[in-house]
């Protein structure tokens, strides 16, 4: 009984490190809450220099299942909202009234296939892509598999284009490390894994996360190009049709690199391929967006201060730069200097963005040349200020809060380790 001895007598005893630690505790916990309530509000215009013509598609994660599909209006005002599935990452307009929506719900282990029931992992995860009408939110297709959990087995990305004059879908499958396309009946038409051209790490058992496959797109006949954020790497495969597959490195070191970057890319996102063979690329770790040609940078925008962890780039034609930065819980139009002209607050970790085009299909990035190297502000690469550094930790905790702990439940906490505070701090004045 001693130790419940010694902790009575230090809880009886007052304390300036307990109540400092109460106080701190409190405005950390009512400081996410708010923000959390600010979060799920509408979506926010906060600059309005250079107002878009047309709406705008977002995709987002969500920090707690509450991922969702906006169309956002140039004011920003939600015009359409889907919320159907938990955690949405790609998002694509197929025409008039048609999104395509790749994303993952957690599943409870009741409702797993058996070979994830009890497998010793809490439920599972099932990862979709599907095609909803807009103006009735009923489903038009869908395709879709299971997997072990949610962290690092999500479907992040998925392209549709025609082959043999059917539609295919091309989806980067992160879970199983693998690029694989099939046709509307949901046969697979080809396949390629990764551990067929690179070697995993000796250390890595069969669900752990060593390539973070988390883009797929084609780029030609045949041609798709994929990016590999655990490799810092952007690479082409070249599907023959006999399906087999040739890799061909186009931007990094083509090898895993842990924890580190070891080129001109760190965990890089949503890489896009521009008519005039560019590559445009969200370069989250380095919170820049970055264009290269054959492997050499020649147009930047960003910095610490500017983005933080930007997940996603489209050049629009009016060669502005479609960024969402996400760890800023907003979608940022930037021009050819990398200066932000237009700007929506959406909360709830935003992953894709696309600008909706006037005949309603897809538009993803354009041919718009670079910006003129000379007209570039240098300042956009500044390193970061105090704010964005407490803002990016408030992100992190807000993110890591377990599912159960919703808003009103931070804000309670918040609240009574407050009046815990004050009270600590009356004993001590006695």
């Amino acid at each position: 009984m001693r130790p419940f001895s010694r902790l009575r007598r230090r809880l009886e005893t007052p304390s300036k490190r307990r109540a400092a630690a109460l106080a701190a505790l409190s405005l950390v916990l009512v400081t996410v809450a708010l923000v959390g309530f600010v979060s799920a509000n509408e979506s926010t215009v906060t600059i309005d220099e250079r107002t878009p013509e047309r709406n705008t598609l977002v995709g987002l994660q969500g920090y707690h299942d509450e991922g969702r599909v906006l169309e956002l209006a140039p004011d920003g005002t939600v015009v359409w909202e889907y919320t159907a599935v938990e955690n949405v990452f790609d998002v694509e307009s197929l025409g008039p009234d048609r999104v395509q929506i790749a994303g993952a719900d957690a599943v409870p282990d009741e409702q797993c296939p058996a070979r994830y029931r009890d497998d010793g992992t809490r439920g599972c995860v099932h990862n979709t892509v599907r095609i909803v009408n807009q103006e009735t939110n009923e489903t038009q297709w869908q395709y879709g598999w299971y997997d072990v959990e949610r962290h690092e087995h999500e479907l992040h990305d998925v392209d549709r284009y025609t082959a043999d004059g059917e539609a295919r879908w091309v989806l980067a499958d992160m879970g199983n490390d693998r690029v694989f396309a099939v046709n509307r009946s949901g046969a697979i038409q080809w396949q390629w894994n990764a551990n067929a051209t690179y070697d995993p790490p000796a250390d890595v058992g069969p669900e752990d996360d060593w390539t973070h496959l988390n883009d797929v797109d084609k780029v030609g006949e045949g041609r798709f190009q994929v990016s590999l954020r655990n490799f810092d790497t952007v690479v082409e495969l070249r599907v023959g049709n006999d399906g087999t597959v040739a890799v061909e490195p186009l931007v990094g070191p083509n090898r895993f690199t842990p924890n580190s970057s070891a080129g001109p890319l760190f965990a890089q996102h949503n890489p896009d391929r521009l008519a005039d063979g560019h590559l445009l690329v969200a370069d989250s770790e380095n919170d820049r967006i970055v264009e290269f040609e054959n492997g050499t940078p020649v147009w930047t925008a960003g910095g610490s201060a500017r983005l933080d962890w930007p997940r996603d780039a489209d050049r629009l034609a009016t060669g502005n730069t479609l960024v969402v930065d996400s760890y800023n819980d907003r979608i940022v139009e930037l021009d050819g200097s990398g200066e932000a002209v237009w700007a929506v607050e959406t909360g709830r970790l935003p992953y894709d963005a696309d600008r909706i085009p006037r005949n309603g299909s897809g538009e993803g990035s354009r041919s718009e040349p670079t910006a003129d190297a000379q007209g570039f502000d240098p300042g956009t690469n500044e390193t970061s200020s105090l704010r964005d550094t407490v803002a990016y930790g408030l992100t992190l905790l807000r993110y890591s809060i377990p599912n159960w702990v919703d808003t009103w439940g931070l804000l309670v906490g918040g609240l009574l380790c407050g009046v815990a505070a004050v009270v600590e701090g009356r004993r001590l004045g006695r």
